[in-house]
């Protein structure tokens, strides 16, 4: 069995990535949302 130091170190190299890839599909998710509804906000001529 590995330490908890080790355990802790390991969960953390793999944990960063997928945080800033959620952060970054968070963000994309937003930005296309918020374009959305300025679109279907606009008066349709």
């Amino acid at each position: 069995m590995s330490s908890a130091e080790e355990l802790t170190f390991v969960v953390g190299r793999w944990l960063r990535p997928i945080v800033m890839l959620l952060y970054v599909v968070r963000c994309l998710g937003l930005m296309t949302t918020s374009s959305r509804e300025q679109r279907s906000t606009l008066p349709n001529q």
